[in-house]
């Protein structure tokens, strides 16, 4: 009886650890390209981004923002391409932007009035806690706003 005891107590111990996944875990699953979408009324964005080995991302996107002009709203399309540096910590993905191109697409004389790359910070850690990951599916929270999801893919 004392033996069963301690393997039901090893049991329960052993399943409770699996929930929290070791770093490494994450250093690999987050590996490849995603398709990452973000949506706010007024606002969407659609990433793709390729998390390597050596700790560095690249990605291009496009973000589409609705910017009220008098009575009427236009939209905006921007694209975007950026580089920059992350690594995992405990549950949190941490990345930073090393650099970024952000180009107006369709409405160029807005720039004039907002220039939309200046609202990207270089170089600055910011943390999203992974809320799940899979081979296939990540759900990210940011410190401030709400959680988004991305999808793995083969290019």
């Amino acid at each position: 009886m004392k033996y069963l005891s301690i393997i039901l107590v090893s049991l329960v111990y052993s399943s409770s650890t699996l929930g929290a996944m070791s770093p490494r875990y994450y250093e690999t699953e987050i590996l490849g390209n995603w398709v990452c979408k973000d949506l706010y009324p007024g606002y969407v964005a659609i990433e793709v981004i390729r998390y390597k080995k050596d700790g560095t991302w690249n990605s291009f996107g496009e973000l589409i923002v609705d910017f009220p002009i008098e009575e009427n709203k236009v939209k905006v399309k921007y694209s975007a391409l950026g580089k920059g540096v992350w690594e995992i910590d405990d549950q949190n993905l941490v990345s930073m932007i090393n650099s970024i191109k952000v180009t107006n697409r369709n409405h160029p004389w807005l720039d004039q009035y907002f220039n939309m790359q200046e609202q990207f910070t270089l170089n600055e850690r910011n943390s999203e806690e992974i809320v799940v990951l899979s081979d296939d599916y990540i759900n990210l929270q940011p410190a401030t706003g709400k959680p988004y999801e991305c999808r793995k893919v083969e290019i």
